[in-house]
């Protein structure tokens, strides 16, 4: 299974109502390596994951797969729970909105 971690990314960013710069900076990388990641032209490394993780309480590996895995292939008794977990991440990021954009700046 592809990992979508640039469109993940990017997904989140949006959701936040961030510029690639605000959160490039807030990162601590630069706008052209976020836009790199954001593309699929460059992956992460485990540090920035974690910025990520420590910034906005986010995983971008399992909000990729909540976000763009294919369900069907799991087990049928883990269908739902895998929704419910989508939805939960989906309901998480409406939530830390505002917070977040004062927070990095934008």
């Amino acid at each position: 299974m592809a990992i979508f971690l640039g469109k993940t990314a990017r997904h989140l960013r949006e959701t936040l109502g961030l510029t690639q710069r605000a959160t490039a900076n807030a990162l601590g990388i630069s706008y052209v390596h976020l836009c790199n990641i954001e593309n699929n032209k460059a992956l992460p490394s485990q540090e920035l994951l974690e910025r990520f993780r420590t910034l906005w309480g986010i995983d971008l590996y399992v909000l990729a797969w909540c976000l763009y895995g294919d369900h069907s292939k799991l087990p049928a008794a883990m269908r739902r729970a895998a929704a419910l977990l989508a939805k939960s991440w989906q309901n998480q990021l409406g939530r830390q909105e505002p917070r977040r954009r004062r927070a990095a700046g934008a």
